[in-house]
C-alpha cells in the first residue's frame, strides 16, 4: 500500500481558472461594536476593542474599508461625486482578490456591439432567478444587470484598460458577456488604473491600516477607530461608511456556520480576509447572511501547497477529464464509505462540486489504474508524478480493503460501495443516481486508488445582508444609516452557489456595489 498524490496537491482546477470570481481585500482587523445603546439594542455585543490614545482625527464624508476591486470602485466613484474620501487598506497594497479577476460581466456595451453580440438582459435575469429558485432579489438584479454595460463604460473612463475580447468566459458559458481585461487580469488592466485615478481623485489612502470599530451616534454611522501599521490609533469622522473588506474564508467560526468542516478548508486567496468587516457589521446590529452566502471553491486532493507545477497539464488534463476533485468517471464516497450522489453532477457549474463536502464530514475519490490512465490522456509524466510523488490524501494499493484501512473507514462498507457501482457499470445505468452512462466506469483494474477531497476555498461571497442601494440592515431589515457594505461583504445575487455559467457576474457586483453604495451615500450625507 503506497501514499501517493502530486506536487502536494493534485487540482481539480488550477488557482487561475478558479479566480475568476474576484473579490474586494481586506482592510481592517479585528472589528466590535461602537458600544452605543442604539447599537446594543439592534442585536449588537458589548465593545471587545477599546481604542488607545488618538494620535490623528480625520475628517471625510466617506470612508471606504478595504481597496480592492469594490473598494476601489466605491472611493473612485465617491471621490467624482464630489466627496471627500478617506480608503484604508490593511495591506501594503490595493487589489487584494481582485488581482486575479480576468474580467468582468456587462451587456450592452461598446465593445459588445463591435463584436456583433446581441444580449437579451431579461434572458440573464430569468436564468439567474430560476437558479437561484427565485429567493433572490429580482430587482436587484435587473437594477445590476441594465447597469452594466454603463459599468463598463464608466471604467474605461476611469482609465481601466480592456483587452477588446468579449465572449462566454472559455466557452463555459451561456452567454457571451465576459469583458476580458487588458493583459487578461486585474492586476495588469484593472487595479493599477483604479488605484491612480483613486489618488488623481485625492481620495486619501490610507495603506496597512486596519478598521478596528465603527462610531454610532444616535443609531447612525459617525465613523470608525483604526489603527496603522505603528499600533497608533485614528479616529476618522464621516456620516457614511463603506465596508469593502473581501469577507470570511479565513474565519473558522464564520466558516464553520456556513457549513464547511474546518479541517478540510485550504485557503488559496489573498491573506487577510478574516471576516472583520463582518464582524464590525454585526457589532452594530447588522442581520448576518452567511447562512445563505455563497463562495469560489473547488475540490483538490491533498493540501494543496504547489499550484504552478504543469499549469498547462492541470488545466487541459484535470479540467477537461473531471479528474478527482471535479468528479467524473470516479466513484465518490463519503466518510461511511457510502456513495451519495451522481459524481458529474457539477460538469455545467464547476462551483458545485465542493457543495457536497458541507453534508459530510469527508469525501473520497476512488478510482482505479484504467480510470487514472483515461484521465491523465496516458500522459507518462504525470502517470509517473501520481506515483512516485508521497503525499497523505491519496493511496494507492493492491485492494479496496486496504484503501479503506488506510483512511480509517469499514472496509466492508466501501467494498460493498464499490461492488455496487461496478454493478450498475456493467448494466449500463446507474439505478441509485442517474449518472449518465458513458460516465460509469467499472473499478476493477488495479492497483486502485483513493483520494480524500479537501476544499480548495478562494472567497466567500456573501455575508452581510443589505438592501438594493447596499445599505445594511438590521434584524428587522431595516438600514442601519451611512452604512453599506460591498463587494463580497454584502453580495446579495446568489444564494447558496455562484452561478458561474454566467461568467464575471461577481465581479460586476463589485463594481456596480461600489458605485451604488458610493451614490447613495452621496445622496444620503446631502441630505
Amino acid at each position: 500500500m503506497e501514499k501517493n498524490l502530486s506536487r502536494r496537491g493534485f487540482l481539480g482546477l488550477t488557482a487561475a481558472g478558479v479566480a475568476l470570481a474576484g473579490a474586494g481585500l481586506a482592510g481592517c482587523s479585528p472589528a466590535n461594536t461602537g458600544g452605543n445603546a442604539a447599537a446594543k439594542e439592534d442585536g449588537g455585543d458589548s465593545p471587545s476593542y477599546e481604542p488607545g490614545e488618538i494620535v490623528e482625527t480625520i475628517d471625510a464624508d466617506i470612508v471606504v474599508v478595504g481597496l480592492g476591486m469594490s473598494g476601489l470602485a466605491a472611493a473612485v466613484q465617491a471621490a467624482n461625486n464630489g466627496d471627500a474620501v478617506v480608503g484604508i487598506e490593511a495591506t501594503n497594497t490595493t487589489g487584494g482578490n481582485g488581482i486575479g479577476v480576468e474580467g468582468i460581466f456587462a451587456v450592452g456595451t461598446k465593445l459588445q456591439k463591435d463584436a456583433g453580440i446581441e444580449v437579451t438582459p431579461v434572458e440573464i435575469i430569468q436564468t439567474e432567478m430560476e437558479e437561484a429558485q427565485m429567493a433572490t432579489n429580482g430587482a436587484l438584479w435587473n437594477r445590476f444587470i441594465n447597469a452594466s454595460g454603463d459599468n463598463v463604460e464608466w471604467l474605461i473612463e476611469q482609465g481601466v484598460q480592456f483587452s477588446g475580447m468579449v465572449d462566454d468566459y472559455l466557452g463555459s458559458g451561456v452567454v457571451s458577456c465576459f469583458h476580458w481585461f487588458e493583459g487578461d487580469v486585474a492586476s495588469v488592466g484593472y487595479v493599477p488604473q483604479m488605484t491612480a485615478r483613486a489618488k488623481e481623485l485625492g481620495v486619501d489612502m490610507r495603506l496597512e491600516t486596519s478598521a478596528k470599530q465603527l462610531i454610532m451616534s444616535d443609531g447612525k454611522v459617525a465613523g470608525l477607530y483604526a489603527e496603522d501599521s505603528g499600533g497608533n490609533t485614528l479616529q476618522i469622522n464621516a456620516k457614511a461608511v463603506i465596508l469593502a473588506t473581501g469577507g470570511y474564508a479565513q474565519n473558522q467560526e464564520l466558516m464553520e456556520e456556513r457549513g464547511w468542516n474546518w479541517d478540510n478548508i485550504i485557503y488559496g486567496g489573498t491573506p487577510g480576509h478574516n471576516g472583520d468587516g463582518l464582524k464590525m457589521a454585526f457589532d452594530v446590529g447588522a442581520r448576518s447572511f452567511v447562512s445563505s452566502s455563497t463562495f469560489n471553491c473547488t475540490n483538490i486532493c491533498g493540501r494543496g501547497d504547489t499550484f504552478a507545477w504543469k499549469a498547462d497539464t492541470f488545466t487541459s488534463v484535470f479540467c477537461g477529464a473531471g479528474m478527482f476533485g471535479t468528479g467524473g468517471a470516479q466513484l465518490w464516497v463519503n466518510e461511511d464509505g457510502e456513495r451519495f450522489i451522481c459524481e458529474d453532477f457539477a460538469k455545467d457549474n464547476f462551483e458545485m462540486q465542493s457543495v457536497p463536502a458541507m453534508t459530510h464530514r469527508a469525501m473520497y475519490s476512488v478510482f482505479d489504474r484504467a480510470i487514472l490512465e483515461a484521465g491523465l490522456a496516458g500522459d507518462p509524466d504525470m502517470l509517473e508524478f501520481v506515483d512516485t510523488d508521497p503525499e497523505d490524501d491519496l493511496c494507492k494499493a493492491d485492494s479496496i480493503a486496504e484503501l479503506a484501512e488506510y483512511f480509517g473507514m469499514d472496509a466492508a462498507a466501501l467494498q460493498a460501495s464499490v461492488d455496487r457501482y461496478n454493478e450498475l457499470c456493467e448494466q449500463g445505468a446507474d439505478a441509485d443516481f442517474g449518472k449518465p452512462a458513458e460516465s460509469m466506469v467499472p473499478i476493477s483494474t488495479p492497483p486502485f486508488y483513493m483520494a480524500k477531497l479537501n476544499q480548495y476555498y478562494l472567497m466567500s461571497v456573501g455575508g452581510i445582508e443589505c438592501n438594493i442601494d447596499a445599505q445594511v440592515v438590521n434584524q428587522t431589515k431595516e438600514p442601519i444609516a451611512g452604512l453599506y457594505a460591498v463587494g463580497t461583504d454584502g453580495c446579495m445575487l446568489y444564494r447558496n452557489i455562484y452561478t458561474i455559467n454566467v461568467g464575471g457576474t461577481c465581479n460586476g457586483n463589485n463594481v456596480n456595489s461600489g458605485r451604488t453604495a458610493a451614490n447613495h451615500a452621496h445622496g444620503y450625507i446631502a441630505g
